[in-house]
């Protein structure tokens, strides 16, 4: 189903078969944080092209729909130690483009130990086996293939013909997989099996970390040889605003993605043809005050306020003019939300950058690594240029909306450069627009990018032409609830405790609600 309705639970993700999955562990019992764990694994099988143990992402964490207790886990990829910047741009030149397949592209993935961090944190102890047993099973019998998995292997088949391995486990005798083919994975079901037993910290110190840093290192240093080891999750308070009577919590810093929601909604226009030009500002605005807060001072505080009214300070006066162009835009993301009958709420994002990543796949194992690297700076001397240890900067925003200490939404999308206006528009049709979730997702969107906007075709046709009209660079016009502008997964909940799920209808994900109240 789009839309779902329950009072005691819900998933919503992007493929059926892991919000069902999800739905069910709610089912017996296990907790919000443990379902989450059982949903992003089962999009590791099922979105292979979209996340992988090879990648990373951020969760955050509403413990009983508590604000005061709304965490953010960080496990982005970091950087290998070896990234020097003198080494990655020789003689200080920009480079023609930032890695985006081999080795070169990948940074040492989070996503295992976020997982691992989150369950020591809020789990309650449901053995590993069980929340790994519904990915296992997906991976070792097979699924049929749906249109998003055959439309991201068109696009990316250059990526997955990049090496044989990935060649192997995504091209079916050589040739691309077709709608309702089944598609099998031994060696990620093996895999799995190993982390069941083992857990995570396999991926990091045990025999399956071993084998990532071998394949990284296959032609020569890449990665040092504790980085694996060494990667640290980081627990991140939100990015916090006020907006319309509501108090939205949502992703900080290394993510530029939280913050355009602020600043989208912080100067939210109805009109649409001057929300785009806002847009377009906003990624001019943002691009140098984002980085790795670890290796960089970021002003939280500034990016909360309006970017286009200068502060009284000095250093605002002297500040850079914005940039006029924009971030390059990713795509392999996806994301869910899970809400379990204490009210605890997770919004999360997984990703491996680019569809199917970097094109490098772990040999016998079957996890793809991820392209965080291409996310980073051609030039040096950037916030976001690459340098050794670095999270690079991303777009994921995991959101989640309070009216008074109340949650009101929780929601996500993948679509990299695309999801902080696409979470802007839908949030803004809710808060300024007085429409429920469902509405706010199916609504038309726009978005720009690459010095072009874009129009979807649900966009009123007048608005459209008046677009083209008075906007100073070109307009494309998409069509009707085209999936170029992301997949929102949400929930909202309403003030009689009923939580309605929905899932965005440009994309293939479902909303889940528990069954004991159907």
């Amino acid at each position: 189903m789009k839309v779902a309705k329950s009072r005691t639970g819900m998933v919503v993700a992007a493929h059926e078969l892991a919000a069902k999955a999800g739905r069910e562990a709610l089912d017996d019992g296990i907790n919000a944080v443990e379902a989450a764990v059982v949903v992003s694994l089962a999009l590791g099988v099922v979105e292979p092209f979209a996340s992988s143990l090879g990648g990373g992402g951020y969760m955050m964490v509403s413990p009983r729909g508590q604000a005061s207790e709304t965490v953010v886990l960080d496990g982005r990829g970091k950087l290998s130690s070896l990234a020097e910047e003198s080494y990655i741009y020789p003689n200080g030149v920009m480079l023609p483009w930032c890695p985006k397949t081999g080795p070169m592209s990948v940074a040492v993935p989070g996503l295992g130990r976020m997982l691992e961090t989150a369950l020591k944190k809020w789990g309650t102890g449901t053995p590993l086996a069980r929340l790994a047993r519904p990915a296992m099973n997906l991976a070792a019998d097979g699924f049929e293939v749906g249109n998003v998995y055959c439309y991201c292997s068109a696009l990316f088949e250059g990526t997955v013909r990049g090496t044989p391995e990935c060649a192997k486990n995504y091209l079916k005798n050589g040739a691309r997989y077709q709608p309702g083919e089944r598609l099998v994975q031994k060696d990620l079901a093996q895999t799995l099996e190993i982390v069941a037993e083992a857990g995570f910290e396999t991926l990091y110190t045990g025999q399956i970390g071993h084998a990532m840093v071998t394949t990284m290192n296959a032609t020569g240093p890449v990665w040092g040889k504790d980085d694996l080891a060494n990667y640290q999750v980081i627990e991140r308070q939100p990015l916090w605003a006020d907006i319309a009577g509501h108090r939205v919590a949502t992703n900080p810093p290394p993510s530029r993605g939280g913050a355009g929601i602020i600043q989208a909604l912080l100067r939210y226009d109805r009109d649409r043809v001057k929300l785009a030009r806002t847009i377009r500002s906003i990624f001019g605005e943002l691009q140098p005050l984002i980085g790795d807060p670890d290796r960089m001072s970021v002003d939280l505080d500034r990016l909360v306020e309006r970017l286009d009214e200068a502060r009284p300070d000095a250093a605002s006066q002297h500040a850079a003019a914005p940039r006029t162009d924009g971030p390059a835009p990713g795509g392999g993301t996806t994301h869910f939300v899970v809400v379990d009958g204490e009210g605890t709420i997770v919004s999360m994002s997984q990703t491996i950058g680019h569809f199917f990543g970097s094109g490098v796949v772990v040999g016998g194992y079957g996890i793809v690594m991820n392209d965080d690297i291409s996310d980073m700076e051609r030039k040096p001397g950037h916030p976001n240029s690459i340098g050794p240890d670095k999270r690079s900067v991303s777009n994921m925003a995991p959101t989640i909306v309070f009216k008074g200490e109340k949650p009101r939404l929780a929601l996500g999308t993948p679509g990299s450069v695309r999801i902080f206006p696409a979470m802007a528009q839908v949030i803004g049709n809710v808060l300024f627009e007085d429409m429920d979730l469902g509405a706010a997702v199916s609504a038309g969107r726009i978005h720009w990018e690459d010095n072009r906007y874009f129009f979807e075709g649900d966009i009123d046709e007048q608005v459209r032409e008046r677009a083209k009209r008075e906007l100073d660079q070109p307009v494309d016009e998409r069509r009707k609830q085209d999936l170029f502008f992301g997949g929102v997964h949400g929930i909202e909940m309403l003030p009689d405790g009923t939580i309605i799920g929905v899932a965005d209808p440009r994309r293939e994900g479902v909303a889940e609600a528990v069954i004991s109240d159907q």
